[in-house]
C-alpha cells in the first residue's frame, strides 16, 4: 500500500497521518506560491483557463468490425473531437494523449492480425501515426479547432533541461490556441510498444509537467468497481477515491479482465502520479466521452474520480518538485525510524539512518525511500549507491567518519584521526 509520494530529499514534500488515522497523506513541507500574490509561470504563459489532459487508448479509437477483424470508431472519436472542441469554446485548453497507432498501422496496411517480430510493431507504429494524424485533423478542422502533434519519449522527462523545454513548447501550443495530440515515439521505441499501457503514465506525466487540473484516463467501463462486474453480480461502483493506498493491485497487471479490458492497474498507478501532484484524476468510458464534461462540472456519475491531495497543488507549482515526480527511480533506501522522522521533520537523511541500500544509482537520480515496508517518498540522492554502501559499513563499524567532509572544508585531520582511534584530541 506504497502511496507513490514525491520528494526532494531536503525540502520538498513530507507523509503526513493527520487528517485520518487509517491513510497517510502527502502534504507540502513548504509553501511554493509566489510570494506578494505574483502570478505562476503557468499563470503567466496562459491567461485564465483549466488544463484538462485527456489520455484515449485502442479500445476507444478502434472497433470490432463485421467479420471479426477491427475498424475504425468514427462515432467514438466525433464524439470525443465535439467534446474537446467545447471545452476549446469555454475557454479551457486540451491535451489529448492517444494510442493506437499500432492498430491505425494494421488496418492501413490490410492485417487482419497484429505480426510479431524485431521492429515489426515499430514499424506499424510508424505506418499508423499518419494515418491517426490525417483522421484527427480531418475532424478537428470541422470544428474549428487545429491540432498539432507531438512524439516525446521518457528521455524527455529524465532530463530537466529537457522536461522544461518540452513545458514551453506544451503551453505555447496552448496559448496559440491548439491542440496538441501527444503520443510516444512507439516507431523508436521498443521498451513501450512491449508494455502495454505506458500511454496512461505518460497522461499523467504530462499532467503533472503542466500543472494540469484534470487527467482523464478513458477506459472501456464506467467506473472502478468494487469486483470485476461481468463475474460479480453484487460488484458496486466506486465514484470517489480519495486514500489510493487501500486499493489492493496484487492481480491487475497478470488479468485485465479482472476489473474490464482497460489495464486497470496501469490507470491506478498512473492516478497515483496524478494525485500526489495535486491533478485529480478521472477514470471515463471512452464510449461515453461526454462523461468528461460531468465530471467536471462535479456529477460523480460521471466516472471514477481520483480525488487530488489537498495541499499538493502549491507545492507542485515548483519545476523541480514536478520534474522530482516523474523521474523512474533507479535505487531504494531503506530507513529506520530516526530516518522517517527526519523526512517529516524536514532534516537531512545520514547513512546512519539507512538499514538496505538497493539497486545501482550515481549521484543526484532518483530513489524511492522505504519504512516499514512502505514507499512514503521520492528523492534525488547526493551520493551514490556505492558510496552509501561504503558509508554503511564504516558507520555500522563504531563512529561515523567524517573525514571526507572534514577534508573538503580543510579541517587538519592528524587530531581526529587520533581521537579515533582513542586518543584525547
Amino acid at each position: 500500500q506504497a502511496i507513490l509520494a514525491q520528494a526532494k530529499l531536503k525540502n520538498l514534500y513530507r507523509v503526513d497521518s493527520s487528517r485520518s488515522s487509517h491513510y497517510f497523506v502527502l502534504t507540502a513541507i513548504r509553501a511554493m506560491s509566489q510570494p506578494g500574490g505574483k502570478p505562476s509561470a503557468r499563470q503567466e504563459a496562459l491567461a485564465g483557463g483549466k488544463i484538462h489532459v485527456i489520455k484515449v487508448g485502442t479500445s476507444t479509437l478502434l472497433t470490432n468490425d463485421e467479420v471479426g477483424g477491427q475498424k475504425v470508431s468514427l462515432s467514438n472519436i466525433s464524439r470525443l473531437v465535439e467534446l474537446i472542441a467545447s471545452l476549446r469554446k469555454s475557454g479551457d485548453h486540451v491535451v489529448l494523449v492517444s494510442s493506437g497507432a499500432v492498430g491505425m498501422g494494421c488496418l492501413k496496411l490490410g492485417l487482419s492480425q497484429r505480426p510479431t517480430g524485431p521492429g515489426v510493431k515499430q514499424a506499424l507504429a510508424a505506418a499508423g501515426q499518419s494515418r491517426l494524424m490525417r483522421l484527427y485533423e480531418d475532424l478537428f478542422s470541422v470544428v474549428g479547432v487545429n491540432v498539432a502533434q507531438l512524439l516525446i519519449s521518457r528521455d524527455d522527462f529524465s532530463d530537466k533541461a529537457r522536461f522544461l523545454a518540452v513545458r514551453n513548447t506544451f503551453w505555447a501550443l496552448l496559448r496559440l490556441g491548439v491542440v496538441p495530440i501527444v503520443n510516444e515515439n512507439d516507431s523508436l521505441s521498443a521498451e513501450h510498444v512491449a508494455n502495454f499501457g505506458d500511454n496512461d503514465t505518460m497522461a499523467a506525466m504530462t499532467a503533472v509537467l503542466l500543472q494540469a487540473d484534470w487527467v482523464f484516463l478513458a477506459t472501456d467501463v464506467d467506473f472502478l468497481y468494487t469486483a470485476n462486474p461481468k463475474e460479480d453480480p453484487n460488484a458496486t461502483p466506486i465514484y470517489a477515491v480519495e486514500d489510493l493506498s487501500r486499493l489492493k493491485l496484487e492481480g491487475l497487471e497478470a488479468s485485465s479482465s479482472q476489473w474490464g479490458t482497460g489495464g486497470m492497474a496501469t490507470k491506478i498507478i498512473a492516478a497515483r502520479i496524478a494525485v500526489c501532484a495535486g491533478v485529480h484524476c478521472g477514470l471515463v468510458n471512452g464510449e461515453v466521452p461526454e462523461r468528461i464534461g460531468q465530471m467536471i462540472r462535479g456529477r460523480k456519475e460521471g466516472g471514477t474520480h481520483f480525488v487530488a491531495l489537498k495541499g499538493c497543488a502549491s507545492a507542485a507549482q515548483d519545476d523541480h518538485n514536478r520534474w522530482i515526480i516523474t523521474l523512474p527511480p533507479s535505487g531504494s533506501l531503506t530507513l529506520d525510524r530516526d530516518g522517517y522522522n527526519a523526512v517529516l521533520t524536514h532534516h537531512k537523511i545520514r547513512t546512519g539512518m539507512l538499514l538496505k541500500c538497493s539497486g545501482e544509482f550515481c549521484h543526484d537520480e532518483a530513489v524511492a525511500l522505504f519504512f516499514d515496508g512502505k514507499e512514503i517518498a521520492r528523492a534525488l540522492v547526493r551520493m551514490s549507491s556505492a558510496a552509501i554502501t561504503e558509508e554503511m559499513k564504516s558507520s555500522s563499524v563504531g563512529l561515523q567518519d567524517f573525514t571526507r567532509e572534514l577534508q573538503a572544508a580543510g579541517i587538519y585531520l592528524d587530531g581526529y584521526g587520533s581521537w579515533r582511534k582513542g586518543g584525547h584530541k
